[in-house]
């Protein structure tokens, strides 16, 4: 029984995951067969259209619904627009009801217009044998006329109820009475609601002093006029998705502004919403501070202004007023003379990689290390140049979005850049995030994932960031851009491409050997940049262990996601705000440029188009995978390095007397490993004894006066 029990399982989940994957597509495909049938029958109930099969299902359509034969097929085109209606809200299944009941009841008043005899009943005529036989029925237990009666007046209620009739008769009648337009749109929106039966909580009325009219502001349209021509080498922007855009309606932004104001004038603060901007997942109200009046009698008037910090203070009653589950305050807007209260969308819009590809903002950066990060508070593309920054620090709590960030930028690298071009160099501790874009021509090597070849790899970037800064001074130039335009002249010329290394979770380099991570990342943050190599690091764990003071320093660009606390938030962006956001790629994203963080929401990049990036450039260029350039020296570096150590250590251990693994993590700035392997090799040489346990340091067998080779 639990076998079966079990089995039965199994395939209820594997239904669930199809439903998942292909629920939507089965809606779609059975909303286009079923407006196409009713089409088929309409043109065949005309006359226009004949086939075997049609033929028999419109006689069958004339026998038992006669002249209500349209309406079968107005209900089958229903059902179809019903199927592709693309809405979380439920069904009105109380107006669909009523629609139905007065298509039943027309048959039967069909019948009736039609002369009541089964002779027209028989060639299609009147409501056909449903309408004639609920006639009869009726006619019997009640009368003829009150048959009548009953199918006209009981078709026209139902239809009124079924295209919401009353809904609108009565805003007019209200309307008339003198009542505000407002005040009555109000009123049935509550109505509509409670009608739907939606989980939605009804508006509160407001006052009349708190009533809004802010207006909707015209879409601009980022696109330019004309596309940009990109390289032929370059992959079509088609190959990634779409976005869909939908926009929040005035009532309910002007609700929100309503209550803003109405939730600040009960604690005494006099503001006004003047304005709004609407992003992909929050809407930035723009509040400006009035005047408290502070006169001590009638004849003298002292005005003093509100505070910002007044305001500011009272972020969690909005929150409650609101009944928002994050809201931030961003006091002020810089540049701006107001108070921003960001306020979380009912929905979420989700902003694809190819919307801000196209965009006017991104052609106009004209940089091949142009990155798409997202869109900010208004809903504008926001592009950041990595060259300029010329590194990124990326942190974030866990599930916050910050690997799908580095995801989106390796992939907006390798769409509008070539491999002659743009090298990539992807470190992922995780061992789950960038091995998807192995196989890219882009990559030197593989997703590096092994912790001890992780270090080999960081030391390789260090070493040509050396070699560069030679070749650069053999050609007498300042930069990569002025040494590939010199190199770019000559017959047979080969331009130097840029690197970029990409490292998900820093975290646990930082654990594993700090100060040989902590030297490297920050002498590539110094120097690297003139030599085109650029960093880009995320970790999970913002704490002031791993984002030290020297890193941050030279990180000056930093994109910090919902944390859990206001200290990670310091940490990140020197400032808090960070644990206020809602989290599934809402960011702040500190600019070299910018003297404060800006909201943005990021971009979302799926697997499918990753592949198909990856598939586009594997066609391409067929043959670009080569060995990683860091193997040799890996192999070369181990056996001198073990060497070295290994002197060192002994000469750690003959001075101090004293052997540990812990001793030589610090003295040689080696990771516990590899501090474990040399005191084992120097079991084995004679310099200390065994392990003896219990956290108990090994016995030094050589003294301070021994000389020679050991």
């Amino acid at each position: 029984m639990a076998k079966k029990s079990a089995s039965s399982e199994d395939w209820l989940d594997r239904l669930a995951k199809i439903n998942l994957h292909f629920g939507r597509f089965a809606s779609d495909i059975g909303g286009v067969f079923f407006l196409a049938f009713a089409l088929i029958s309409l043109l065949a109930l005309l006359g226009l259209t004949q086939g075997t099969l049609i033929l028999l299902w419109i006689a069958f359509l004339k026998d038992w619904f006669g002249w209500g034969s349209y309406l079968v097929v107005a209900s089958i085109g229903m059902v179809g627009l019903l199927m592709l209606r693309r809405s979380e809200d439920p069904l009105p299944w109380g107006r669909i009801f009523a629609l139905e009941s007065a298509a039943f009841l027309a048959l039967g008043l069909l019948t009736v217009i039609g002369g009541r005899s089964l002779e027209n009943v028989n060639i299609g005529y009147g409501g056909g044998r449903l309408g004639w036989g609920l006639d009869q029925i009726l006619s019997r237990m009640i009368s003829p006329i009150g048959s009548f009666l009953l199918f006209l007046f009981g078709t026209i209620f139902a239809s009124m109820t079924g295209f919401n009739f009353w809904h609108h008769l009565e805003v007019w009648l209200l309307r008339v009475a003198g009542d505000e337009r407002e005040e009555v749109e109000e009123v049935f929106d509550v109505e509509e609601k409670e009608e739907k039966k939606t989980n939605k909580k009804p508006r509160a009325k407001l006052p009349p002093g708190f009533r809004k009219s802010l207006s909707m502001p015209k879409k601009e349209d980022e696109l330019p006029a004309k596309p940009r021509p990109r390289d032929e080498r370059l992959p079509p922007l088609t190959l990634l998705r779409s976005e869909r855009k939908s926009r929040l309606d005035e009532r309910t932004i002007n609700q929100t502004a309503g209550l803003i104001e109405k939730t600040l004038d009960e604690f005494g603060i006099p503001a006004k919403v003047v304005g709004f901007r609407v992003g992909p997942a929050i809407t930035q109200f723009a509040v400006q501070p009035g005047f408290i009046d502070k006169s001590a009698n009638s004849e003298e008037e002292q005005l003093m202004k509100v505070r910002v910090a007044q305001i500011a203070s009272l972020q969690r009653d909005l929150s409650l007023a609101l009944s928002a589950q994050r809201l931030r305050i961003e006091a002020p807007v810089p540049g701006r003379p107001f108070v921003g209260i960001e306020v979380p969308n009912a929905r979420v819009e989700v902003v694809r990689l190819r919307s801000i590809l196209e965009s006017e903002i991104f052609h106009k950066a004209r940089s091949p290390l142009a990155i798409a990060l997202g869109r900010d508070v208004s809903g504008q593309p926001v592009v950041a140049d990595l060259a300029k920054m010329p590194h990124l620090l990326i942190a974030g709590s866990t599930g916050s979005g910050k690997s799908v960030c580095i995801t989106s930028i390796a992939s907006s690298l390798a769409v509008n850049n070539s491999p002659e071009d743009l090298r990539l160099v992807m470190i992922d501790a995780k061992m789950v995030e960038l091995i998807r874009f192995n196989g890219l021509p882009h990559l030197y090597g593989k997703v590096e994932t092994n912790i001890d070849r992780i270090q080999g790899v960081l030391r390789w970037v260090v070493v040509e960031m050396e070699r560069r800064y030679k070749l650069l001074e053999k050609e007498n130039s300042r930069d990569i851009i002025s040494y590939n335009r010199k190199i770019l002249r000559r017959k047979n010329g080969i331009a130097m491409p840029r690197i970029v290394v990409l490292i998900d979770e820093m975290a646990d380099l930082m654990m594993h050997a700090p100060e040989q991570t902590e030297h490297n990342l920050i002498r590539l943050a110094q120097m690297a940049r003139a030599t085109g190599i650029h960093l880009v690091m995320a970790t999970q764990r913002p704490s002031t262990d791993v984002v030290t003071g020297l890193i941050k320093a030279n990180f000056p660009a930093r994109i910090a996601f919902a944390v859990t606390s206001g200290v990670d938030s310091r940490v990140v962006l020197d400032s808090v705000g960070a644990e206020n956001l809602l989290g599934n790629g809402d960011m702040l994203f500190l600019s070299p440029e910018a003297g404060s963080p800006s909201r943005v929401q990021g971009v979302m990049i799926t697997d499918e188009e990753i592949e198909k990036i990856i598939s586009y450039w594997q066609k391409e260029i067929p043959d670009i995978q080569e060995r990683a350039p860091w193997e040799q020296m890996l192999n070369e570096s181990d056996m001198d390095e073990d060497e070295t150590l290994l002197e060192q250590a002994i000469d750690v251990i003959q001075n101090s007397q004293r052997a540990s693994a812990s001793l030589l993590q610090r003295r040689l700035r080696i990771g516990y490993p590899r501090a474990a392997r040399l005191l084992d090799a120097l079991e084995e040489m004679g310099v200390v004894g065994p392990a003896l346990g219990g956290g108990r340091e090994r016995d030094v067998l050589i003294s301070p006066d021994e000389e020679g080779e050991i």
